[in-house]
Protein backbone atom coordinates (compact mmCIF):
# COMPACT_ATOMS: atom_id res chain seq x y z
CA UNK A 1 0.00 0.00 0.00
CA UNK A 2 0.95 3.62 -1.36
CA UNK A 3 2.24 5.38 1.86
CA UNK A 4 -0.07 8.40 0.49
CA UNK A 5 -3.08 6.26 0.19
CA UNK A 6 -2.21 5.03 3.40
CA UNK A 7 -2.47 8.94 5.00
CA UNK A 8 -5.72 9.23 3.03
CA UNK A 9 -7.27 6.18 4.89
CA UNK A 10 -5.62 7.29 7.95
CA UNK A 11 -7.21 10.56 7.42
CA UNK A 12 -10.91 9.51 6.68
CA UNK A 13 -10.60 7.55 10.04
CA UNK A 14 -10.11 10.53 11.71
CA UNK A 15 -13.93 11.85 11.00
CA UNK A 16 -15.65 9.11 12.56
CA UNK A 17 -16.78 10.04 16.06
CA UNK A 18 -15.07 7.92 19.05
CA UNK A 19 -17.31 7.48 21.90
CA UNK A 20 -16.25 9.43 24.93
CA UNK A 21 -15.69 8.58 28.65
CA UNK A 22 -18.32 6.87 30.33
CA UNK A 23 -19.08 8.37 34.29
CA UNK A 24 -18.11 5.72 35.23
CA UNK A 25 -14.60 6.09 34.54
CA UNK A 26 -14.92 9.87 35.15
CA UNK A 27 -15.72 8.47 38.81
CA UNK A 28 -12.76 6.02 38.88
CA UNK A 29 -10.37 9.09 38.02
CA UNK A 30 -11.72 10.97 40.33
CA UNK A 31 -10.58 8.82 43.02
CA UNK A 32 -7.37 9.31 42.12
CA UNK A 33 -6.98 13.37 42.16
CA UNK A 34 -9.25 13.88 45.40
CA UNK A 35 -6.61 16.50 46.52
CA UNK A 36 -7.70 18.71 43.84
CA UNK A 37 -8.96 21.71 45.46
CA UNK A 38 -12.60 21.34 46.42
CA UNK A 39 -14.49 24.11 44.66
CA UNK A 40 -12.87 23.01 41.33
CA UNK A 41 -14.52 19.46 41.83
CA UNK A 42 -18.15 21.22 43.10
CA UNK A 43 -17.86 23.41 39.79
CA UNK A 44 -17.52 20.51 37.56
CA UNK A 45 -20.50 18.30 39.62
CA UNK A 46 -22.82 21.48 39.69
CA UNK A 47 -21.98 22.36 35.35
CA UNK A 48 -22.21 19.24 34.86
CA UNK A 49 -25.61 18.38 36.60
CA UNK A 50 -26.79 21.70 35.24
CA UNK A 51 -26.60 20.48 31.74
CA UNK A 52 -28.05 17.46 32.20
CA UNK A 53 -31.07 19.23 33.78
CA UNK A 54 -31.23 21.14 30.56
CA UNK A 55 -31.30 17.91 28.30
CA UNK A 56 -34.12 16.47 30.30
CA UNK A 57 -36.26 19.94 29.86
CA UNK A 58 -35.48 19.96 26.25
CA UNK A 59 -36.55 16.53 26.01
CA UNK A 60 -40.04 17.00 28.21
CA UNK A 61 -40.72 20.10 26.08
CA UNK A 62 -40.02 18.16 23.09
CA UNK A 63 -38.76 21.44 21.13
CA UNK A 64 -36.62 24.63 21.80
CA UNK A 65 -36.33 27.98 20.20
CA UNK A 66 -33.29 28.34 18.46
CA UNK A 67 -31.88 31.04 20.39
CA UNK A 68 -31.83 28.72 23.61
CA UNK A 69 -30.38 25.89 20.96
CA UNK A 70 -27.41 28.22 20.07
CA UNK A 71 -27.05 28.84 23.70
CA UNK A 72 -27.03 25.30 24.98
CA UNK A 73 -24.30 24.08 22.17
CA UNK A 74 -21.96 26.67 23.72
CA UNK A 75 -22.03 24.44 27.21
CA UNK A 76 -18.72 21.81 26.92
CA UNK A 77 -21.02 18.67 27.40
CA UNK A 78 -24.13 19.66 25.40
CA UNK A 79 -22.04 20.86 22.73
CA UNK A 80 -19.80 17.80 22.36
CA UNK A 81 -23.33 15.78 22.18
CA UNK A 82 -24.89 18.27 19.61
CA UNK A 83 -21.66 18.69 17.26
CA UNK A 84 -20.50 16.42 14.15
CA UNK A 85 -16.88 15.14 14.29
CA UNK A 86 -16.56 16.99 11.23
CA UNK A 87 -16.36 21.07 11.62
CA UNK A 88 -16.98 22.02 7.97
CA UNK A 89 -20.04 19.21 7.51
CA UNK A 90 -21.08 20.31 11.35
CA UNK A 91 -21.25 23.88 10.05
CA UNK A 92 -23.90 23.22 7.60
CA UNK A 93 -25.96 21.24 9.19
CA UNK A 94 -29.33 21.92 10.25
CA UNK A 95 -30.44 22.63 13.96
CA UNK A 96 -33.49 20.51 14.69
CA UNK A 97 -33.60 19.76 18.52
CA UNK A 98 -36.51 17.49 17.65
CA UNK A 99 -38.00 14.52 20.27
CA UNK A 100 -40.10 11.62 20.78
CA UNK A 101 -40.67 9.71 24.58
CA UNK A 102 -42.30 6.49 25.41
CA UNK A 103 -42.01 3.64 27.95
CA UNK A 104 -39.66 6.18 29.66
CA UNK A 105 -37.48 6.66 26.99
CA UNK A 106 -36.53 9.83 25.14
CA UNK A 107 -35.02 10.12 21.69
CA UNK A 108 -34.01 13.08 20.30
CA UNK A 109 -32.61 14.37 16.82
CA UNK A 110 -30.38 17.62 17.74
CA UNK A 111 -29.01 18.18 14.51
CA UNK A 112 -29.09 16.83 10.75
CA UNK A 113 -27.13 17.39 7.54
CA UNK A 114 -28.08 16.92 3.98
CA UNK A 115 -26.76 18.26 0.88
CA UNK A 116 -28.71 16.02 -2.07
CA UNK A 117 -26.37 13.24 -1.48
CA UNK A 118 -25.06 12.50 1.64
CA UNK A 119 -27.40 12.71 5.00
CA UNK A 120 -26.56 12.49 7.84
CA UNK A 121 -28.55 12.71 11.88
CA UNK A 122 -26.72 12.91 15.43
CA UNK A 123 -29.40 11.41 17.94
CA UNK A 124 -29.71 11.36 21.45
CA UNK A 125 -31.19 8.29 23.70
CA UNK A 126 -31.89 9.21 27.31
CA UNK A 127 -33.14 5.95 29.29
CA UNK A 128 -33.95 5.56 32.69
CA UNK A 129 -32.35 3.65 35.74
CA UNK A 130 -33.83 0.22 34.86
CA UNK A 131 -32.57 -0.02 31.49
CA UNK A 132 -30.64 -3.00 30.11
CA UNK A 133 -28.70 -1.84 27.56
CA UNK A 134 -27.71 -4.36 24.71
CA UNK A 135 -23.97 -5.46 22.68
CA UNK A 136 -25.29 -4.04 19.76
CA UNK A 137 -26.46 -0.54 18.71
CA UNK A 138 -29.88 0.52 21.48
CA UNK A 139 -31.28 1.97 17.62
CA UNK A 140 -30.10 0.54 14.48
CA UNK A 141 -31.31 3.71 12.18
CA UNK A 142 -29.63 1.83 9.33
CA UNK A 143 -32.38 -0.53 9.08
CA UNK A 144 -35.56 1.83 10.71
CA UNK A 145 -38.46 2.91 8.23
CA UNK A 146 -37.64 6.53 6.87
CA UNK A 147 -39.38 8.69 4.88
CA UNK A 148 -39.04 12.31 3.20
CA UNK A 149 -41.75 13.81 2.40
CA UNK A 150 -43.97 10.80 2.72
CA UNK A 151 -41.75 9.23 0.04
CA UNK A 152 -39.19 5.88 1.21
CA UNK A 153 -35.78 7.10 1.65
CA UNK A 154 -33.69 5.37 -1.31
CA UNK A 155 -30.18 4.89 -0.48
CA UNK A 156 -27.07 3.11 -1.86
CA UNK A 157 -24.99 1.97 2.14
CA UNK A 158 -25.84 3.51 5.50
CA UNK A 159 -23.52 3.76 8.85
CA UNK A 160 -24.97 3.50 12.03
CA UNK A 161 -23.70 3.35 15.53
CA UNK A 162 -24.21 4.86 19.49
CA UNK A 163 -22.18 4.34 22.62
CA UNK A 164 -22.80 5.02 26.37
CA UNK A 165 -21.81 8.91 27.44
CA UNK A 166 -23.18 8.93 30.06
CA UNK A 167 -25.13 6.58 33.18
CA UNK A 168 -28.31 6.68 31.48
CA UNK A 169 -27.77 8.54 27.97
CA UNK A 170 -26.38 7.46 24.65
CA UNK A 171 -24.92 9.35 21.67
CA UNK A 172 -25.52 7.81 18.03
CA UNK A 173 -24.49 8.91 14.67
CA UNK A 174 -25.86 8.07 11.02
CA UNK A 175 -24.95 8.27 7.79
CA UNK A 176 -26.49 7.39 4.34
CA UNK A 177 -25.19 7.41 0.81
CA UNK A 178 -28.24 8.53 -0.96
CA UNK A 179 -29.13 6.47 -4.27
CA UNK A 180 -29.33 9.69 -6.46
CA UNK A 181 -29.97 13.54 -5.91
CA UNK A 182 -33.79 12.44 -4.97
CA UNK A 183 -34.70 15.12 -2.71
CA UNK A 184 -35.81 18.36 -3.15
CA UNK A 185 -33.94 21.12 -1.13
CA UNK A 186 -36.30 21.49 1.47
CA UNK A 187 -38.14 18.53 3.17
CA UNK A 188 -38.87 16.79 6.29
CA UNK A 189 -37.70 13.75 7.52
CA UNK A 190 -39.93 10.88 9.19
CA UNK A 191 -38.32 8.37 11.43
CA UNK A 192 -40.59 5.89 12.65
CA UNK A 193 -38.74 3.96 15.34
CA UNK A 194 -40.71 0.53 16.76
CA UNK A 195 -37.72 -0.68 19.19
CA UNK A 196 -34.77 0.80 21.17
CA UNK A 197 -32.12 -2.04 22.64
CA UNK A 198 -35.00 -4.47 23.73
CA UNK A 199 -37.87 -2.18 24.55
CA UNK A 200 -40.76 -2.54 21.97
CA UNK A 201 -42.57 0.97 21.46
CA UNK A 202 -43.33 4.02 19.41
CA UNK A 203 -40.84 7.03 18.67
CA UNK A 204 -41.48 8.78 15.72
CA UNK A 205 -39.15 11.76 14.59
CA UNK A 206 -40.18 14.97 11.95
CA UNK A 207 -36.74 16.54 11.01
CA UNK A 208 -36.52 18.93 8.84
CA UNK A 209 -33.79 18.83 6.19
CA UNK A 210 -32.35 21.42 3.58
CA UNK A 211 -29.28 21.62 1.00
CA UNK A 212 -30.16 25.51 0.34
CA UNK A 213 -27.07 27.53 1.73
CA UNK A 214 -24.80 23.94 0.50
CA UNK A 215 -26.44 24.68 -3.16
CA UNK A 216 -25.73 28.45 -3.11
CA UNK A 217 -22.36 27.66 -1.89
CA UNK A 218 -21.35 24.95 -4.85
CA UNK A 219 -19.78 25.64 -7.92
CA UNK A 220 -20.19 23.24 -11.20
CA UNK A 221 -17.11 23.01 -13.69
CA UNK A 222 -16.95 20.90 -16.73
CA UNK A 223 -12.56 20.50 -17.29
CA UNK A 224 -11.61 20.60 -20.62
CA UNK A 225 -9.03 18.11 -21.40
CA UNK A 226 -8.24 16.21 -18.48
CA UNK A 227 -7.20 12.69 -19.02
CA UNK A 228 -4.32 10.06 -18.44
CA UNK A 229 -3.64 7.09 -20.46
CA UNK A 230 -1.55 4.66 -19.04
CA UNK A 231 -0.90 0.66 -19.75
CA UNK A 232 -4.13 0.28 -22.07
CA UNK A 233 -6.41 2.37 -19.06
CA UNK A 234 -7.58 5.54 -20.10
CA UNK A 235 -9.15 7.85 -17.05
CA UNK A 236 -11.05 11.28 -17.73
CA UNK A 237 -12.51 13.91 -15.68
CA UNK A 238 -16.27 15.39 -17.30
CA UNK A 239 -17.59 16.98 -14.78
CA UNK A 240 -16.34 18.39 -10.32
CA UNK A 241 -18.83 20.12 -8.51
CA UNK A 242 -17.58 21.46 -5.37
CA UNK A 243 -19.56 22.37 -2.10
CA UNK A 244 -18.23 24.00 0.99
CA UNK A 245 -17.81 20.27 2.33
CA UNK A 246 -17.67 18.03 -0.28
CA UNK A 247 -16.49 17.75 -4.12
CA UNK A 248 -18.24 15.28 -6.26
CA UNK A 249 -16.17 13.97 -9.34
CA UNK A 250 -17.82 12.36 -12.62
CA UNK A 251 -15.12 10.46 -13.96
CA UNK A 252 -14.80 8.00 -17.33
CA UNK A 253 -12.53 4.81 -17.06
CA UNK A 254 -12.15 2.82 -20.34
CA UNK A 255 -9.70 -0.22 -20.76
CA UNK A 256 -8.90 -2.10 -23.74
CA UNK A 257 -9.92 -5.37 -23.92
CA UNK A 258 -7.31 -8.18 -24.99
CA UNK A 259 -8.19 -10.86 -27.37
CA UNK A 260 -7.92 -14.25 -25.63
CA UNK A 261 -7.40 -13.15 -21.77
CA UNK A 262 -8.88 -11.37 -19.05
CA UNK A 263 -8.67 -7.56 -18.78
CA UNK A 264 -5.52 -6.89 -16.84
CA UNK A 265 -7.15 -4.42 -13.85
CA UNK A 266 -9.87 -4.72 -11.93
CA UNK A 267 -12.10 -1.39 -12.82
CA UNK A 268 -15.29 0.00 -11.53
CA UNK A 269 -16.00 0.29 -7.92
CA UNK A 270 -14.93 -3.43 -7.19
CA UNK A 271 -11.80 -3.47 -8.10
CA UNK A 272 -10.38 0.50 -8.23
CA UNK A 273 -10.02 2.86 -5.67
CA UNK A 274 -8.92 6.36 -5.37
CA UNK A 275 -5.92 9.10 -3.01
CA UNK A 276 -6.54 12.93 -3.38
CA UNK A 277 -4.17 15.16 -2.56
CA UNK A 278 -3.05 18.62 -3.46
CA UNK A 279 -0.35 19.32 -5.63
CA UNK A 280 2.19 19.96 -3.18
CA UNK A 281 1.76 16.55 -2.00
CA UNK A 282 -1.01 16.99 1.26
CA UNK A 283 -3.18 14.17 1.43
CA UNK A 284 -6.82 15.15 1.50
CA UNK A 285 -8.44 11.40 1.68
CA UNK A 286 -9.92 8.66 -0.46
CA UNK A 287 -12.32 9.72 -3.10
CA UNK A 288 -15.72 7.55 -1.72
CA UNK A 289 -17.83 6.17 -4.58
CA UNK A 290 -21.30 7.53 -4.25
CA UNK A 291 -24.27 7.54 -5.53
CA UNK A 292 -25.75 4.67 -7.68
CA UNK A 293 -23.15 2.59 -9.01
CA UNK A 294 -22.13 1.17 -12.51
CA UNK A 295 -22.17 -2.95 -11.62
CA UNK A 296 -20.76 -4.44 -15.12
CA UNK A 297 -19.06 -2.76 -17.17
CA UNK A 298 -20.43 -1.34 -21.01
CA UNK A 299 -18.48 -2.82 -23.56
CA UNK A 300 -17.61 0.15 -26.67
CA UNK A 301 -15.62 -1.86 -29.62
CA UNK A 302 -12.68 -3.04 -27.76
CA UNK A 303 -12.90 -1.50 -24.96
CA UNK A 304 -14.80 -1.70 -21.35
CA UNK A 305 -16.16 1.14 -20.31
CA UNK A 306 -16.83 2.76 -16.40
CA UNK A 307 -18.24 5.69 -15.36
CA UNK A 308 -17.45 6.83 -11.83
CA UNK A 309 -18.53 9.08 -9.15
CA UNK A 310 -16.70 10.01 -6.34
CA UNK A 311 -16.64 12.29 -3.51
CA UNK A 312 -13.71 13.82 -1.32
CA UNK A 313 -13.19 16.56 1.55
CA UNK A 314 -12.87 20.29 -0.27
CA UNK A 315 -10.19 21.34 0.51
CA UNK A 316 -9.27 25.29 1.68
CA UNK A 317 -9.60 28.04 -0.62
CA UNK A 318 -6.22 28.52 -1.23
CA UNK A 319 -6.15 25.35 -3.28
CA UNK A 320 -6.92 25.57 -6.87
CA UNK A 321 -7.06 22.08 -7.75
CA UNK A 322 -6.16 18.25 -6.72
CA UNK A 323 -4.76 15.21 -7.71
CA UNK A 324 -6.72 12.13 -8.17
CA UNK A 325 -5.00 8.91 -8.62
CA UNK A 326 -6.31 5.35 -9.13
CA UNK A 327 -5.22 2.49 -6.79
CA UNK A 328 -6.14 -0.53 -9.45
CA UNK A 329 -6.60 -4.42 -8.37
CA UNK A 330 -4.28 -7.08 -10.50
CA UNK A 331 -6.24 -10.38 -11.26
CA UNK A 332 -3.12 -12.98 -10.71
CA UNK A 333 -4.81 -15.58 -13.55
CA UNK A 334 -2.04 -18.18 -12.04
CA UNK A 335 -2.54 -18.29 -8.15
CA UNK A 336 -6.48 -16.57 -8.50
CA UNK A 337 -5.33 -14.03 -6.05
CA UNK A 338 -6.09 -9.74 -6.25
CA UNK A 339 -3.49 -7.54 -4.74
CA UNK A 340 -3.57 -3.86 -4.55
CA UNK A 341 -0.98 -2.01 -6.48
CA UNK A 342 1.01 0.52 -4.49
CA UNK A 343 0.00 3.36 -6.78
CA UNK A 344 -0.38 3.83 -10.30
CA UNK A 345 0.58 7.92 -10.71
CA UNK A 346 0.85 7.58 -14.50
CA UNK A 347 -2.94 7.50 -14.49
CA UNK A 348 -3.16 10.99 -12.05
CA UNK A 349 -5.22 13.94 -13.11
CA UNK A 350 -4.72 17.05 -11.87
CA UNK A 351 -8.24 18.46 -11.24
CA UNK A 352 -9.00 22.11 -11.32
CA UNK A 353 -11.57 23.37 -8.54
CA UNK A 354 -12.16 26.92 -9.91
CA UNK A 355 -13.68 28.64 -12.82
CA UNK A 356 -10.52 30.66 -13.38
CA UNK A 357 -8.14 27.67 -13.03
CA UNK A 358 -10.24 25.74 -15.34
CA UNK A 359 -9.81 28.09 -18.28
CA UNK A 360 -5.68 28.04 -18.01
Amino acid sequence: MSDIFHKALVKDAAHINVSKTTWEQVKQDYRHVRRVAHWKRRLLVYGTSAALVLIVVISTLGFVSPIVASALQKIPLIGDLYSFNYPKLDQYALKATTSATDKEITVTVPKAYYDGRKLSLIYIIEVPQKYKPIDLPQINLTTTKIQLNDEPLFFQSAIGRDSLVSTNMYRGDCYWDLSADQMSQNGTLTISIDQVGTIKGNWTLSVPVSSESIDAATETLFPQNVSSTYDGVTLTVNKVSKGPVDTTIWMQVRQQLPQNTKPKYKLGFRGMNFVIYTPNQQVIGPGKYVGKQQHHAKKIGDKEVWDIVIQCDTPSKDVKSIIVEPVLTIEDDEEGKTQYCPHLPQLAVTVPLNVENNDK
